[in-house]
């Protein structure tokens, strides 16, 4: 069952000069697929983002996420839908620093007006899970990077979204909280059919996931599953990249 189907998507941004961000991209994601979203700097990946996370709308093509067209809904009905098929995770958190962690995961089962009880049975489920069951009291400031973009996962993942969207999540990590990282979603991925959809430029991160998608220039350039070996993989994705070309900072972040 394909939870995410891009079919014909293209995204022209008008100005002096109209500038093609996507050209004909079609792609789609399984139900319990993990797959990454790779390119150098200015391929259009965020673009490509943008518009799946309904932040963006496309210029001609669809987007089909559980079946449904978001872009076709009026403005009260995709924040619904964004709220509930789709769950974020952002290099920078996007946490509210005048909450406290708890009250940060819990944000989408408040918004949608649960019971306290329900929250609480959800958010003790995925806090044990993520293993941040113990800072639930503290504020953003009191706790590290890495705790930080686990409470911004558990926040994504609590209210059960079809397809959650992660974009550059190691981009503020050092290695170990990086590797911390990758793992929850992995681990998210395999035990809960989680769907997820991310973009990075890291490939140490890519290297996690069940195949990777580059583009190049706005178009589909090449796509490469990662079978059995996860070192192989990386080095599939640090081969590719090196195709692709870019600018050095993309493939500086080499970890394993």
């Amino acid at each position: 069952m394909s939870i995410l189907t891009v079919d014909h998507l293209e995204k022209i941004y008008e100005g002096k000069v109209a500038h093609k961000a996507l050209d004909n991209i079609n792609f789609s994601v399984e139900k319990g697929e993990f797959v990454g979203v790779m390119g150098p700097s200015g391929s259009g990946k965020t673009t490509l983002l943008n518009l799946i996370a309904t932040i963006d709308r496309p210029t001609a093509g669809e987007i089909l996420i559980n079946g449904k067209n978001p872009h076709v809904l009026n403005r009260k009905e995709t924040a619904l839908f964004r709220r509930h098929e789709l769950g974020f995770v952002f290099q920078h958190f996007n946490l509210l620093d005048t909450l406290t962690v708890e009250e940060n995961i819990v944000l989408p089962l408040t918004l949608d007006g649960e019971s306290i009880k329900e929250m609480d049975k959800k958010l003790q489920y995925v806090t044990k899970k993520l293993g941040i069951d113990s800072i639930l009291k503290k504020r953003t400031y009191e706790i590290s990077g890495g705790q930080m973009q686990r409470t911004a996962i558990a926040r994504s993942i609590i209210h059960k979204p079809s397809l959650i969207l992660a974009d550059e999540p190691t981009g503020n990590l050092d290695s170990k909280a990086s590797k911390d990282v990758m793992e929850t979603i992995t681990a998210i991925n395999k035990e809960d059919q989680a769907t997820v959809l991310m973009v990075t430029h890291d490939p140490f991160a890519a290297s996690y996931c069940h195949r990777v998608i580059f583009i190049k220039d706005g178009q589909l350039y090449n796509e490469i599953y990662r079978g059995e070996n996860r070192q192989a993989f990386f080095q599939k994705i640090m081969d590719m990249l090196a195709l692709l070309g870019g600018d050095n900072r993309d493939l500086s972040t080499v970890r394993l």
